[in-house]
């Protein structure tokens, strides 16, 4: 995780793909104990995550 520069009025935090789980999992496991704001930072963390591994094609010639 890095805290990148930016304009005063925004917060930008970078995260690396094998730090992502690890921040995802435990939140995800106590969620009873965090508010609706971290809670949906980690949903969207943990589908950026999936959308990172997701390496579909479609298959060829199937509108043809």
């Amino acid at each position: 995780m890095k805290l990148v520069e930016s304009p005063s009025d925004t917060l930008r935090i970078e995260f690396a793909k094998k730090d992502l789980n690890k921040i995802v999992e435990p939140i995800i496991k106590n969620a009873e104990q965090f508010s609706a704001v971290p809670l949906d930072m980690v949903y969207l963390l943990g589908e950026q995550d999936y959308r990172i591994d997701d390496h579909f094609q479609q298959p060829k010639g199937v509108f043809d």
